[in-house]
């Protein structure tokens, strides 16, 4: 009874084991939205267009996915709607904040 119960631990302590390196692929964040605001490397990005707007004139009656991108790209502006994939992790803050990897701006 010992052994049954002993080979069944061993087995479940091995099939959460990963073997074939299944699970070190990386996840792929991305997203698409409107570019709100432009500061120094980085833009918000929310999921509606605002025209003459900023985070603090919207910030108490907004509700929706807002992030902050961390970005060198030098030929985004203020309205655009883009798509992005974002670098490693997403920092949980509100607005969230990440790294840009890819940003692509949409023709609406």
């Amino acid at each position: 009874m010992m052994r049954i119960v002993l080979l069944m631990l061993t087995m479940m302590l091995f099939s959460g084991c990963d073997i074939k390196g299944q699970y070190n692929k990386q996840f792929i964040y991305e997203g698409e939205g409107y570019i709100l605001e432009m500061a120094e490397n980085r833009i918000l990005v929310v999921e509606n267009k605002y025209l003459n707007k900023t985070w603090k004139d919207i910030m108490n009656d907004y509700v929706g996915e807002s992030i902050w991108l961390r970005t060198n790209a030098k030929n985004l502006k203020a309205g655009q709607k883009i798509y992005y994939k974002i670098k490693d992790g997403i920092d949980e803050s509100y607005p969230s904040q990440a790294y840009a990897k890819e940003i692509k701006v949409l023709i609406e």
